[in-house]
């Protein structure tokens, strides 16, 4: 258990994945200026009710460990962030926000089965043909081309970091206990996405 800076958003980042934030509140503007000092991480957090401007939000138990890769200064004193998920947490306790949110967390480790790099190479089968159909339907979704990590549990979660999904099913994802039951799920979720848009293109 420990405790540490907190930075609820909108969407939830997936370990593995990179986040750019805008900072503009004095109070986050303050957060990441001492995480610079300190070289230290913050906690990212799904807001599942309310805004991340002012505060009065519900936020998600689980999230993901953050460390800053670049913090650049922009005009009005606001801060250009770059930063990289690194592993999962579970909020255990929320303190005060005094100035900034700040939790009680632990950090959650990864354990795949013997099968799951197996696993990954069908939802790897998978996410491509979701990525060609949304792409085929003109929706821009990015680069369809992707290396994943020879790591199951490295690779799971960039496999949901890839697929076209909400923030609620992403922190569904990110919230599975463990990197078998997190394929299983992504599997369901691009299945019935497939359907979706197969029936959306005609039936192509």
């Amino acid at each position: 258990m420990e405790s540490m800076r907190m930075f609820p958003l909108g969407s939830p980042l997936m370990p593995f994945s990179m986040v750019t934030l805008r900072i503009f509140e004095p109070r986050y503007l303050q957060m990441i200026t001492e995480c610079v000092e300190q070289s230290a991480p913050f906690g990212v957090v799904l807001i599942e009710r309310g805004f991340e401007v002012g505060g009065g939000d519900q936020r998600s138990a689980i999230g993901t460990v953050a460390q800053l890769v670049d913090v650049a200064d922009l005009p009005d004193g606001e801060l250009a962030v770059v930063a990289v998920g690194v592993e999962r947490i579970r909020v255990l306790d929320w303190l005060p926000d005094d100035p900034y949110p700040t939790a009680l967390v632990e950090r959650l480790g990864e354990e795949a089965s013997p099968t799951a790099a197996a696993r990954v190479d069908q939802i790897d089968n998978q996410l491509r043909l979701v990525l060609a159909l949304v792409s085929e339907a003109g929706i821009d979704v990015g680069p369809l081309e992707y290396e994943l990590s020879a790591e199951p549990a490295v690779a799971a979660h960039q496999l949901c970091a890839l697929a076209p999904v909400g923030p609620y099913d992403a922190q569904r994802l990110l919230g599975a206990p463990s990197v078998d039951e997190r394929l299983e799920l992504l599997s369901a979720i691009l299945e019935e996405e497939t359907d979706f848009l197969r029936s959306q293109l005609g039936g192509s």
